[in-house]
């Protein structure tokens, strides 16, 4: 039997294995995905947050007040994260600030949020700063919304 022959039968049997194989990871998915309950999306939940556009140096510049508006919906708790860095003379001031809890009642509430460098001391001039406001609404709803804008800060 010469080599073309071969090559073409062997081809064939390839091509069918590939074929039954095909079919069988289809078959396979199409039985999983029936058999999964499906999962309605929760809706998002309502929230906002808004870093305003100026914040205070405190203690000679060892950390940043950074005033915020931050409104989540009424029954769900807030937690918020901000984050301040500063180029100061070539080198990077950063602290950051978690606050566990935040008031929920549909409307907008300003929190100043008190930032500790842990680097190097805060100076007046542009920060970048960095706030994520989580919410979460009983039984299973969720929801992240960020704000980055650059600052300026002020003594």
């Amino acid at each position: 039997m010469s080599d073309r022959g071969r090559d073409n039968r062997q081809q064939q049997r390839g091509g069918k294995t590939m074929r039954a194989f095909s079919t069988f990871v289809l078959t396979a998915a199409a039985i999983v995905a029936t058999a999964v309950p499906s999962i309605a999306a929760a809706p998002p939940v309502e929230a906002a947050v808004v870093v305003q556009p100026q914040g205070r140096l405190e203690a000679r510049g060892a950390a940043v007040t950074v005033p915020t508006r931050v409104m989540c919906q009424q029954g769900a708790t807030g937690s918020l994260w901000v984050q301040v860095t500063q180029n100061v003379r070539g080198e990077l001031a950063i602290g950051e600030k978690y606050t566990p809890s935040v008031p929920c009642t549909g409307e907008f509430h300003k929190v100043d949020v008190t930032v500790v460098s842990r680097t190097k001391a805060f100076r007046p001039g542009v920060a970048f700063t960095s706030a994520s406001l989580n919410v979460y609404l009983p039984p299973d709803s969720s929801s992240t919304v960020e704000q980055d804008r650059e600052m300026m800060l002020v003594r």
